[in-house]
C-alpha cells in the first residue's frame, strides 16, 4: 500500500519513473522536486494513547459552581445522561474548548456566523467565577495525568489563556502534550452543531479534512503553490497589453523618424519585438552617435577652480622652502657631520686627545668632544630639513601632474578651440620645473574650465531640444519591450508548471481512490449498523476537485436507485451520515487520541437507528474511550437491550447552575438497595412498612422483570427494541410483567415457571400484591421479605434452576 511510503519519497519515486518513462519533461519534474514535503519530524515514541481522565467547568456555558465529570480512562463505553438545559453539552464543549481553543458552535466554522446571543452567552448567568475549563488526560502507560486549563481574563470569549499543568505541579507548553496538527487531524470531538451542519453546510471543509486525513494534504498545498505560480505568469503575460497601448498613444503625432519605425513595429497583427529592441539599441548607441556625443558633451567639465588654486599655493610654498635649503647644501652638512663622527669614534678607540692630523697634544679635550657633537647634530638637522624641503616640493609637484587629464576620447580627432586648449593642457603634465609648471597651469586652467562650460551647456541644451518629444515615447517602448520579454519567459514557464500540475492532479487522483478505499468500507459499516433498515444505502465516497475547489461525492442511493444525498435523507440519516465519516476517521490507527467525545448524536433518530447507534458504539469502545453525552434515554435503554457494557452517568441542574453529577447503578440493586435500607429502620411505624417495603420490593422485581423481558423478546422472540419497548409500555401488574418476562407474553400464566425458578415464589408475589402486610412486625421479617424477592429476581433474570426460600437448591 503506498500509504506505508512517505509522501517525500513517494513522489520522488514516481517522478523518477515519470521522466524514465519520458512522461515528464526534465524542467517540470525539477521543478516538483522543488516543491517536495519535507520529511516528518521524528515520532517522540510516546508510550501510550491520551485518555480523558475528567472534565471542569466553572462559570462556562450551564454550569456555574466549579463542577467535575470523572471519566474512566482507557478503552470503554461512558454514556452521560442529562436532561436538556443540565449541561451535559457544556462539558463536550469545555473538552474541546481547553485543548484547542474553538468550538464550532462558536467559531462559526459549521458555516454559521457566531451570533450576538452566542457571543454574549458563553458566561455562566448565575455564578460570577472566573470561567475556566480543563481536561485531565493520561498523555502514556505511565499513568501520569497532565491537566489542559483554559482561564478567561477578558470578557469575549478568544480572551483566554491555556496552561498546562503535570502531576507534580510544573508546568510545560501545551504543543509538549498536544500536537495540533495532529489534533485538527484526528479531531476526536463531534459536537451537534457539527452534525447539524451537515444537513446545510457545503462538503468543501469534508474535501480537505479527508485529504489531510488520508495523507493526501501537502498534494493538496503543492497545487495551491503551481496554482499561484500559473496566476503569476498569467498576470506577467497580460502586462504588456496595457504597455503596447500607451506606447502606441505616445508615438502618435511625432515628427520624428523613430516614431514612424516604433509605430510600424507595433502595428502589425504581431508586434515586432526584434525590431522594437534594434530601434533602442540603435537610439542609445547610433543615429550618428548624435544622442551619445550630446550627452557625453553635456557632462563635459574642466579644471576644478579651487583644485588648482590650492595645488598652485601649495607647490608654490614648496618651492620657496627649496630654494632656502639647497640640495647641494644637505650634501656638504651630510659630509662633514661624517668627518666629525670620524674623529669622535678615533678619539674614542685610541683613548688619546692628541690631533691625529697635527699632532697637537691635547688638541682634542673633553670641551672639544662635547663642541664637535653640537655641530655634528646641527649639520644632520640642516641636511634633514633640505631633504624635507624636496620631498614636499616634489609631492607639490605631483600633485598638480594629476590634476591635469588627457584629451577625451570625443576631442582626440578634433581641431576644435575647445580640443587645443585641453592639449595644451595636457602639455603640462610633461614640465618638470615648478615655477614654469605653476605659471602654465595657472595660465591655461581658467580658459579650459570656461571652454568646457560653454560647450556642454551647448550640448545639455540640443540634447534636451532634441529628446523633449521622443524621449517619453522611447521610456514607454523600453517599459513595454521589457514586459513583453517577461511575458514570453513567463508563457515558456507557465507551459511547464501547467505540465507539472497535470502530472501532479493525475497522480493524486490514483493515491486519492487507493488510499479513500479503506476508509470508504468502515464508513459503509458504520452506515450499515446505523441505518441497517433504511432504504437508504451509501455507496462509494469520492474526492473531487483539488484542494482550492475540492468537493465529496457521496454516492446514495434509495432501493438501489442513485439519488442526490441531501434530497432523499432524513435529518436522523444525515446524523448517522455524519458519524458514519466521523468515526473512521476519529479512530485511525495513527490517532494518538485514544478517546472520542460526541454530543448529543441521538436526536432526529428513530429507534432502529439508536440500536444501530449503541452497536456501534460499543465496537469504538473495544479499543477506544468512547464519550457520549445524550438527553435521550433511548440510548441507555439500548445499550441495555443489547446487554453492552457501559459507565452510565447522570447529570443533573438545580438552581443557580448547581451542576452534579452522579454514576448509574444498576437499577434492579438500587431498587433493592432502597428497600433494604428502609428495612433496617427500627423506628419505622408498622403501618408505613407493611405498605411502603412490599410496594418497593415488588417495584425492584418488576424492573428485574422488564430488563429479562427485554433480553427475551430479543434473543428468543427476535424482536427490536421499538416493538420491546412498546409491549412494556402496555404491561400494568407484576404478573404481567412475570409473564412478559418469562414466556414473552404478558398475557400468559406464569405461575408454573416461577414456582420452577423459585420455590414459594408464587406466594412471595401473592404476598407483594396483598394491600396489607401484617406478618412484618420485626425488622428481620422486613429483612426477610426483601432478601426474598431479591432471590426471586435474580432466578428470574438467570432464567434456570429452582431455589428454595433460603436460596439453597431444591
Amino acid at each position: 500500500m503506498t500509504e506505508d511510503i512517505p509522501l517525500r519519497q513517494l513522489l520522488d519515486d514516481r517522478l523518477t519513473a515519470s521522466l524514465a518513462a519520458s512522461e515528464l519533461a526534465p524542467a517540470a519534474a525539477d521543478l516538483l522536486r522543488g516543491m517536495l514535503p519535507e520529511p516528518p519530524p521524528e515520532k517522540t515514541g510516546r508510550a501510550g494513547p491520551v485518555y480523558l481522565r475528567s472534565i471542569t467547568a466553572a462559570g462556562w456555558r450551564g454550569v456555574g459552581p466549579e463542577t467535575t465529570l470523572d471519566l474512566p480512562p482507557g478503552p470503554g463505553l461512558t454514556v452521560v445522561e442529562g436532561s436538556n438545559g443540565t449541561g451535559k453539552s457544556s462539558f463536550a464543549e469545555a473538552a474541546e474548548m481547553a485543548l484547542t481553543g474553538l468550538n464550532t458552535r462558536w467559531d462559526g466554522s459549521n458555516g454559521k456566523a457566531r451570533t450576538a446571543v452566542w457571543r454574549e452567552g458563553w458566561r455562566n448567568l448565575h455564578d460570577c467565577t472566573v470561567p475556566a475549563v480543563s481536561v485531565r488526560l493520561t498523555l502514556d502507560d505511565t499513568g501520569d495525568p497532565v491537566t489542559v486549563r483554559r482561564t478567561w481574563y477578558g470578557a469575549k470569549v478568544d480572551e483566554a489563556r491555556t496552561t498546562v499543568e503535570r502531576a507534580d505541579g510544573t508546568e510545560q507548553k501545551l504543543e509538549e502534550s498536544i500536537d495540533a496538527s495532529t489534533l485538527a487531524l484526528y479531531r476526536p470531538f463531534l459536537p451537534y452543531s457539527e452534525l447539524g451542519s451537515m444537513v446545510d453546510g457545503t462538503l468543501s471543509a469534508l474535501h480537505n479534512t479527508l485529504a489531510r486525513f488520508i495523507g493526501l494534504g501537502q498534494l493538496g498545498d503543492i497545487d495551491d503553490r503551481l496554482a499561484a505560480r500559473i496566476k503569476a505568469c498569467k498576470d506577467i503575460e497580460g502586462r504588456p497589453r496595457a504597455l503596447k497601448t500607451s506606447a502606441i498613444e505616445a508615438l502618435t503625432g511625432l515628427d520624428d523618424q523613430r516614431a514612424v519605425e516604433a509605430a510600424r513595429a507595433l502595428g502589425g497583427r504581431t508586434a515586432d519585438v526584434d525590431a522594437v529592441r534594434a530601434l533602442l539599441d540603435r537610439d542609445a548607441v547610433t543615429d550618428g552617435g548624435v544622442d551619445v556625443r550630446l550627452r557625453a558633451l553635456a557632462t563635459l567639465t574642466g579644471p576644478d577652480e579651487q583644485e588648482v588654486a590650492g595645488a598652485l599655493a601649495r607647490l608654490r610654498e614648496a618651492v620657496a622652502a627649496a630654494e632656502d635649503a639647497r640640495h647641494s647644501d644637505a650634501e656638504d652638512a651630510r659630509r662633514l657631520a661624517g668627518l666629525l663622527e670620524s674623529a669622535l669614534e678615533h678619539r674614542h678607540r685610541s683613548q688619546s686627545a692628541d690631533c691625529p692630523v697635527c699632532g697637537t697634544a691635547d688638541r682634542l679635550d673633553r670641551s672639544w668632544a662635547e663642541n664637535t657633537r653640537a655641530e655634528i647634530e646641527r649639520l644632520q638637522s640642516e641636511a634633514a630639513g633640505a631633504e624635507a624641503a624636496h620631498r614636499t616640493l616634489s609631492a607639490a609637484r605631483r600633485a598638480v601632474h594629476d590634476l591635469v587629464q588627457p584629451v577625451p576620447d570625443l576631442l582626440r580627432s578634433e581641431e576644435s578651440v575647445l580640443a587645443g586648449l585641453w592639449r595644451e593642457w595636457s602639455l603640462c603634465r610633461s614640465l618638470t620645473d615648478p615655477a614654469e609648471l605653476a605659471n602654465s597651469v595657472e595660465r591655461i586652467a581658467p580658459t579650459l574650465g570656461a571652454a568646457c562650460w560653454q560647450v556642454s551647456e551647448k550640448a545639455a541644451r540640443r540634447l534636451t531640444d532634441r529628446n523633449t518629444a521622443w524621449r517619453p515615447a522611447a521610456v514607454r517602448l523600453a517599459e513595454w519591450l521589457g514586459a513583453e520579454e517577461k511575458a514570453k519567459e513567463a508563457k515558456d514557464e507557465r507551459g511547464e508548471i501547467e505540465k507539472a500540475r497535470s502530472w501532479l492532479r493525475k497522480l493524486t487522483d490514483e493515491l486519492r481512490d487507493e488510499r479513500m478505499a479503506k476508509f470508504v468500507k468502515q464508513s459503509q459499516a458504520v452506515w450499515k449498523k446505523l441505518c441497517e433498515s433504511s432504504s437508504v444505502s451509501l455507496g462509494n465516497i469520492t474526492l473531487k476537485g483539488t484542494a482550492r475547489q475540492g468537493s465529496v461525492k457521496l454516492g446514495v442511493s434509495v432501493d438501489d436507485q442513485e439519488a442526490p444525498a441531501y434530497s432523499v435523507m432524513s435529518q436522523g440519516e444525515l446524523h448517522s451520515l455524519a458519524l458514519s465519516l466521523f468515526i473512521p476517521r476519529a479512530t485511525h490507527d495513527d490517532s494518538p487520541f485514544g478517546f472520542v467525545v460526541i454530543d448529543d448524536p441521538v436526536q432526529s433518530m428513530d429507534t432502529q437507528k439508536v440500536e444501530g447507534l449503541a452497536a456501534v458504539l460499543n465496537d469504538c469502545a473495544r479499543h477506544r474511550q468512547v464519550v457520549v453525552f445524550t438527553h435521550d434515554t433511548r440510548l441507555e435503554q439500548a445499550i441495555s437491550h443489547l446487554g453492552i457494557e457501559a459507565t452510565i452517568l447522570r447529570i443533573s441542574r438545580e438552581s443557580d447552575s448547581v451542576v452534579t453529577v452522579e454514576k448509574r447503578s444498576d437499577p434492579v440493586k438500587q431498587a433493592f438497595g432502597e428497600a433494604r435500607a428502609l428495612s433496617y429502620d427500627q423506628h419505622l411505624p408498622q403501618r408505613v412498612a407493611d405498605r411502603v417495603i412490599p410496594a418497593m420490593c415488588r417495584n425492584a422485581l418488576e424492573i428485574a422483570c422488564m430488563e429479562t423481558a427485554r433480553r427475551t423478546l430479543r434473543d428468543d422472540h427476535g424482536l427490536g427494541l421499538a416493538e420491546i419497548e412498546e409491549r412494556i409500555a402496555k404491561v400494568e401488574r407484576t404478573k404481567e410483567y412475570l409473564a412478559l418476562a418469562l414466556l414473552g407474553d404478558s398475557s400468559g400464566e406464569p405461575q408454573t415457571v416461577v414456582q420452577s425458578l423459585y420455590t414459594g415464589g408464587w406466594t412471595l408475589i401473592n404476598e407483594l400484591n396483598a394491600d396489607s402486610h401484617p406478618g412484618l412486625p420485626t425488622t428481620g421479617d422486613r429483612k426477610q421479605l426483601v432478601t426474598r424477592t431479591e432471590r426471586l429476581a435474580e432466578a428470574i433474570q438467570r432464567g434456570r434452576g429452582t431455589v428454595g426460600p433460603q436460596g439453597g437448591a431444591r
